[in-house]
């Protein structure tokens, strides 16, 4: 190797480049580029996979350890953050059956000094709300995607469009890689996340509203064609007739001779009733 040339590691910088190598590592010479497999490779840098936190940044974190004075979520970086108990906004801290490890929380950056770790934050920015934004995630999808994808989408239509064509529909873009939407059909969150994960190589918005369109009638054909299959397997049941047990009409023996004792006993009591009254 000459004095030019410069190896570099999985995860360092190039000096040319602000992007982060993500091959087995990289042998630059001058302006040419060799990979350590011995393969040239025109495109070797790609945007950063791994996400660097900054103050403000919100993002979508998953819950590794809860210990009883903090949680320590993986948010996609370097090191696991750390989320305090006390960073939550009074009475809507969850309890440990809600909350524990691997819940979903969405939460915000507030440090991040060279010599501690990442520490976010669940208070509500504004405090004159009754519901805060931040929190456990207990419900929707979950979609883990490229930094590019959620820079992307921090600045395209397509989200409007969504609002638009989806009911019910939420979403929210965190800048580490993760993206969390509802919707209130299992149909559209299908068609949800093929239309966000297709968004990233595809930048005409007016083309993944069409594909939307396309995905959400093959699905419901589908759904169509799995009911009238079902139906033709299940066999059609007559109704049963219930029949009324009739009763006899003819009383029984011992009937009759309960009902001739009573008589006579109560042909005594009369007859003893009537002497007393004419003595």
């Amino acid at each position: 190797m000459n004095s030019t040339s410069t190896y570099l590691l999985p995860g360092e910088r190039d000096i040319s480049s602000l992007s982060i190598v993500h091959n087995h590592g990289i042998r630059r010479s001058g302006s040419s580029s060799i990979s350590s497999k011995q393969a040239m490779q025109n495109n070797f840098l790609s945007i950063p996979r791994i996400f660097e936190p900054k103050e403000s940044d919100l993002v979508i974190g998953i819950v590794i350890v809860r210990a009883p004075d903090l949680f320590l979520v993986d948010i996609n970086s370097s090191e696991s953050a750390i989320l305090p108990i006390t960073s939550f906004d009074e009475g809507r801290l969850p309890t440990r059956q809600v909350m524990n490890r691997l819940s979903v929380v969405y939460a915000r950056v507030v440090r991040t000094d060279p010599w501690t770790q990442t520490e976010l934050s669940c208070q509500s920015i504004d405090r004159t709300k009754k519901k805060s934004d931040f929190g456990h995630i207990n419900q929707g999808n979950i979609i883990r995607c490229s930094l590019a994808l959620c820079d992307k989408l921090q600045h395209s239509q397509l989200i409007h469009h969504l609002n638009r064509l989806v009911k019910n529909f939420r979403i929210r873009v965190a800048r580490n890689g993760f993206i969390w939407y509802i919707t209130d059909t299992t149909n559209a969150a299908i068609a949800v996340k093929n239309i966000l994960n297709e968004h990233e190589s595809e930048n005409d918005v007016d083309r993944l509203v069409d594909l939307y369109q396309t995905l959400m009638d093959k699905l419901q054909q589908q759904d169509t064609s799995l009911v009238k299959a079902k139906q033709k397997q299940q066999p059609v049941k007559k109704p049963t007739e219930i029949k009324k047990s009739e009763q006899p009409t003819n009383s029984t023996a011992v009937t009759r001779l309960l009902n001739t004792v009573i008589k006579s006993v109560l042909d005594q009591i009369i007859d003893q009733i009537e002497k007393n009254e004419n003595s």
